[in-house]
């Protein structure tokens, strides 16, 4: 018989945590079906519904158990949804990833697999988030940029894309490689 440790299971495992409360189970579930969430963002939501924490902490670890709540699923789920709909930096991700709980370790080396798994760089989403950003301009704002010669307008409008990638993220290469396809997207809608 082991003497240290928690008691085991069948095969090794850990004993399966008791099943929760509906009082914080229903809640949680309810919380889960909306959207993938991490561990601390869930239990920061039930303990701001005045729940029991130690009831809390036993329904994650009953979630855990069953793979309903994975920091590393929820971490690859929010880079995917920024690359595809909010393009950022990854440093950005990065740092979102860690606001909402995730561990340091973990938020960068799922943001660095997934940008290897969909093939794309930080320049690419800085191309992308220009590109979105051009197209929800009017179309004096695309005839600005695309100026022949150097106006205070066409200045204006390229300090506002810079601005927009910079809140993005991106700086030097990256948010010139972001004005370039800004440019050549309002060039593609203009024709």
């Amino acid at each position: 018989m082991k003497a240290d440790g928690p008691p085991q299971g069948e095969e090794g495992q850990a004993p399966e945590p008791p099943t929760p409360s509906g009082e914080v189970l229903n809640p949680a579930l309810r919380l889960l079906s909306g959207r993938v969430r991490s561990i601390k963002e869930l239990k920061g939501r039930l303990l701001k519904k005045g729940l029991d924490p130690t009831e809390v902490t036993l329904c994650i670890r009953w979630l855990e158990a069953r793979g309903y709540l994975d920091d590393e699923a929820f971490a690859q789920a929010l880079t995917r949804d920024r690359i595809r709909f909010s393009p950022r930096s990854p440093f950005l991700m990065i740092r979102e990833l860690k606001e909402k709980g995730v561990a340091p370790s973990l938020a960068e080396r799922v943001v660095e697999g997934v940008l290897l798994e969909e093939e794309i760089s930080a320049l690419d989403l800085a191309a992308k988030a220009a590109e979105s950003w051009v197209r929800k301009q009017g179309e004096s704002v695309r005839r600005e940029l695309l100026g022949r010669k150097f106006t205070p307008g066409q200045e204006k409008v390229r300090r506002r894309l810079y601005g927009f990638l910079a809140r993005r993220g991106f700086a030097g290469d990256a948010a010139r490689e972001g004005l370039e396809a800004g440019e050549k997207e309002a060039r593609r809608l203009g024709e």
